[in-house]
């Protein structure tokens, strides 16, 4: 915009910039701006100082017209203001109703107000509440008399625990930031980190490793607690102090130093050991080894190079349909030492990255206790729903967690205080039944759509953006014909390898998204041979373009050898040899059945 002008209102300058009403029809602005373009154009100015002046006028007039004249454009203008139109808007946006439209842009406007307040003061909040429903479980044998009746049993379930905590975060710089804490909480007060209390901590970071931190306790018992954590690319070192200011000369600070590191070059294991000195109790010690593995059903590249890491961002991608093609497998084994509370445990994890399904599963031993844990977790951008229980020798405890907007809401329900076989298998069964039920009529049926939405935009804008390149990959087929038509001939006359037909594209069923390749095929016959080196696309071949990026393609080709015919279907980044031998039929073939259930057919 012109500097020198007043910044007025933005969703009205460019309007009186043209000079017209809001409420003006495409036609009144259309007439308006060829008024004005007769007038500033540069073209029709005879003086050098006058034709700077009209050409910086008439790219206002310019630009105050494209926005204008576009229905699209003009919605996020009047909606948003100037700011909203350097965004990248979806551009199947455009295609719906103004209804539509205004309500996206209403929800857009109502997200990045939360985006702003958080980033403002960060607001964190968790409330937990304690439910004892032991009597609702209980054998008849182990209540009173009186307790026995179904009322009775529900009247004895109480609330054993209530507790509420809320932070908020200032960032004083790009460094140091300032935290306020509160914590409330009722129910048992043997814990002083459990009481009532108002906390500041401040965080300081001294480089892009090294990080400070520091928390104090306003109300009694006025803990202190100092953190300071080192980490690089392959090592990372925490310590953790923690005490009384009164009881300094009394009690020694108790403290932590915990220290992991990565334990192979190529691969993603990570070992860890911890030490905890306590001057009230025993201290304690740890190891643990934790080894993520990534895996990738869905695209070939990443069958091949199966130690990359992999992009968890879906929004481009189709992935696979089931939504169990893509993710993070992990298990870590340990034990601690700690005099009685010693044991050994384990924990494995697996990550469907598409889904935003994590499913956990723990198992202890040790001298007091044996217990074990099953966690499943959902999340998005927004919302995290989580539902987890625990068996131990001390009973069964359901835990159901809630978080939405960074407010989170913890209910764990005691529904055993003692080793119930019948209670634990259904506190199994039941959640892992409405799981599955949940998969299968929505999570899986959801994920189809998503895939058939990315196909068909993939089709419109393989229609409507690329016939440029379909024209010039049309001329380089007709290049190649006659190459091919002579190879093939020769190949004919002595009963060697001959394409029928060879396409090019991500599934069988996406007929709009395959690209016949027959000819290309053909020229790069050599000797009754093709090859094609692997670990990388094929749409770089003279006749071959990319249909649907970031989407899993196949090269499918019928042909003749040695007047036998053929069918080879070979994955984007897996190598082409033409013919077949048997090894390599045989690794085809074992591929295709690994990725089967991970690519089944499109929905039309």
């Amino acid at each position: 915009m012109n500097e020198s002008r007043v910044d007025p209102v933005r969703n009205e300058y460019l309007y009186s910039v043209l000079n017209v009403p809001t409420t003006s029809s495409a036609s009144e602005i259309r007439e308006r701006y060829r008024a004005l373009s007769v007038i500033f154009h540069p073209d029709k100015q005879r003086g050098e100082r006058t034709k700077d002046t009209a050409a910086l006028e008439f790219l206002e007039i310019q630009k105050a017209y494209e926005v204008l004249s576009d229905p699209f454009l003009r919605e996020v203008y009047d909606f948003l203001g100037e700011n909203a139109l350097k965004n990248p808007w979806p551009t199947e946006l455009r295609s719906q109703s103004v209804e539509q439209i205004r309500a996206h842009l209403r929800q857009w406007r109502i997200d990045r107000s939360q985006e702003m307040f958080d980033r403002l003061i960060q607001p964190r909040g968790t409330v937990t509440c304690g439910i004892d429903a032991s009597t609702l479980f209980a054998r008849s044998d182990d209540l009173d008399y009186d307790s026995r009746g179904i009322l009775a049993r529900f009247r004895g379930a109480r609330v054993s625990q209530f507790a509420i905590r809320h932070s908020v975060t200032k960032v004083l710089s790009e460094k140091t930031n300032l935290k306020f804490t509160s914590h409330l909480g009722l129910g048992p007060r043997n814990d002083l980190l459990s009481r009532n209390n108002l906390m500041g901590t401040i965080r300081h970071q001294f480089s892009p490793r090294l990080v400070v931190e520091a928390t104090a306790h306003f109300l009694d018992p006025h803990l202190v607690v100092a953190k300071a954590s080192y980490e690089d690319n392959d090592n990372t070192l925490n310590c953790r102090v923690h005490f009384i200011p009164a009881f300094w000369n009394v009690l020694p600070p108790a403290s932590t130093v915990s220290f992991s590191r990565r334990l192979f070059r190529h691969a993603s294991t990570v070992g860890s050991v911890a030490w905890t000195f306590s001057p009230l109790s025993m201290g304690s010690f740890e190891f643990d080894i934790h080894s993520p593995q990534p895996f990738d059903f869905s695209s070939p590249e990443n069958y091949v190079h199966y130690t990359e890491r992999m992009n968890a961002d879906f929004t481009n991608k189709p992935g696979s349909v089931s939504g169990l093609g893509v993710g993070l497998r992990a298990w870590s084994y340990g034990f601690q030492l700690s005099g009685i509370n010693s044991c050994i445990k384990t924990e494995w994890t697996i990550w469907f990255f598409e889904l935003s399904l994590r499913f956990k599963a723990g198992l202890e031993i040790g001298f007091r206790r044996l217990a074990y844990l099953v966690t499943a977790t959902w999340t998005n951008t927004s919302a995290t729903i989580s539902t987890s229980f625990g068996v131990s020798t001390e009973g069964l405890i359901v835990r159901l967690e809630l978080e939405y907007l960074h407010q989170k809401w913890i209910l764990p329900i005691t529904l055993s205080t003692v080793r119930n076989q019948t209670l634990e298998f259904f506190s199994a069964v039941v959640p892992s039944t409405v799981l599955l039920l949940g998969y299968h009529f929505v999570l899986k049926p959801r994920r189809q759509l998503q895939r058939t939405l990315y196909f068909r935009k993939a089709e419109r804008l393989l229609k409507e953006e690329n016939s440029h390149l379909k024209r010039r990959v049309g001329d380089t087929v007709g290049l190649l014909s006659e190459t091919a038509k002579r190879h093939m001939q020769t190949e004919k006359s002595r009963g060697g390898l001959v394409i029928l037909s060879a396409t090019y594209g991500p599934e069988t069923d996406a007929k709009g998204l395959t690209i016949d390749v027959t000819v290309p095929v053909q020229a790069l016959v050599h000797n009754s041979q093709v090859h094609v080196p692997g670990h990388r696309t094929k749409a770089g071949i003279q006749g071959f373009y990319d249909p649907a990026p970031a989407s899993p393609k196949s090269l499918r080709v019928r042909y003749l050898f040695r007047d036998r015919q053929h069918y080879a279907e070979i994955p984007d980044y897996i190598p082409v040899v033409l013919p077949l031998p048997g090894v390599s039929i045989v690794l085809v073939w074992v591929y295709s059945c690994l990725t089967t259930f991970f690519r089944p057919k499109i929905i039309k």
